[in-house]
């Protein structure tokens, strides 16, 4: 009888703790998932942080905590991961009462994007291991991966040309009567800019340095449709590469600079358009803007976007810089209308070596190739 009493005791015991546990487990326990809280750019290396504190005189002898981010960031610890089009990562723990465990989880930004991770699933079993528990904890934590840059001795022939219009516009509207500064004389000056009374006193001829009343813009048309049912990733991400490139280049000479594409926000699903600006917050606006471009969202047609910006340019202000692979007669005699609208415009078509060069030459705007390597 006392051996029964014993069994039943002992079974009921494990009974209750077993329904203790089962509803007690989750109580006080915080799980949090965040990514670094700078951005980093595509080809670099970041981390994200785990937390799992259990704040109560409970342990959990085994709690998995598990969440999905995109495949583009990929994990070195391959044996916690699986991965499908996105990576399930998955770390089990062991958790004592009253304690807190922090995790540092390395990856690599393999490609540009905004990335989210927006809950993480957790998992533990009754005291038997007999039946599995689950808790869906919601999370809100996002990862800019910029596009890669190409480096400015690559670009050197289309920034100059492009800084040749820009300067070349700023002389156009300098104001006579806003004198900031003097400077040597350069071959090509023109003499009623030579401060005589300066250079006299110098020793050397001294130009006057003025003021523009208006300073010239340039605004980035980025152009990624697919006219054919051929899809060109690499050819638009390289072009994208450029644009950020080409702009982060003028942003630091202090010309305005802004963009404009048909390509789509991840989060808005709606085209990209920042307007001209300066300074360190217009970059990271563009950087921004560039990392949430969507190519797998349905491009809009260029030659229509081309047209609603004429008025934009109408002024003689901006400076319109085309970046696509394109070539159709649309698309030619949208960016040529541009062209005629403010004086002068660029046009960079992004190629692979063995595409066919189809554009033909034009008076109003500078042309060029840029081959995109395979």
């Amino acid at each position: 009888m006392t051996i029964f009493l014993l069994l039943l005791g002992a079974v009921l015991l494990q009974f209750l703790a077993e329904w203790f546990y089962r509803n007690h487990w989750d109580r006080h326990l915080e799980v949090d998932v965040k990514f670094q809280d700078h951005p980093v750019h595509e080809g670099e290396h970041a981390y994200l942080t785990e937390t799992i504190e259990n704040r109560k005189w409970l342990l959990l002898p085994m709690l998995q905590a598990a969440f999905r981010v995109h495949r583009n960031l990929f994990f070195e610890e391959e044996e916690n991961t699986s991965i499908s089009d996105y990576t399930y990562k998955r770390d089990i723990f062991s958790v004592l009462f009253y304690q807190k465990i922090q995790r540092e989880i390395p990856f690599l930004a393999k490609k540009r994007g905004y990335y989210e991770i927006g809950q993480a699933e957790i998992l533990t079993r009754g005291l038997l291991m007999n039946r599995e528990l689950y808790l869906t904890v919601p999370l809100s934590t996002h990862l800019y991966v910029y596009p890669r840059t190409t480096p400015v001795s690559n670009m050197e022939i289309p920034f100059k040309k492009l800084m040749g219009q820009v300067l070349v516009r700023q002389r156009m509207y300098e104001d006579p009567f806003s004198f900031r500064g003097l400077r040597e004389y350069q071959p090509g000056d023109p003499m009623n800019k030579i401060n005589w009374k300066a250079s006299a006193k110098e020793g050397d001829m001294m130009v006057n340095l003025l003021d523009s009343s208006s300073s010239a813009q340039v605004l980035i048309f980025l152009d990624v449709e697919d006219e054919t049912i051929w899809k060109y990733e690499e050819i638009h991400e390289a072009g994208i590469s450029l644009a950020v490139s080409l702009a982060e280049q003028l942003l630091k000479r202090g010309v305005a600079t802004g963009l404009i594409t048909n390509g789509r926000d991840h989060i808005t699903k709606l085209p990209i358009a920042v307007m001209p600006g300066t300074g360190r917050g217009q970059l990271v606006k563009l950087y921004q803007n560039l990392a949430r471009l969507d190519l797998d969202l349905p491009a809009g047609k260029f030659p229509e976007l081309l047209s609603a910006q004429c008025r934009l340019l109408a002024e003689g202000r901006g400076i319109p810089l085309l970046i696509s692979k394109n070539q159709g007669r649309p698309l030619f005699a949208g960016m040529e209308s541009l062209a005629k609208a403010g004086g002068s415009a660029m046009w960079i078509s992004t190629l692979y070596k063995d595409m066919e060069w189809k554009l033909p030459s034009s008076p109003y705007m500078e042309i060029m190739r840029w081959e995109v390597p395979r």
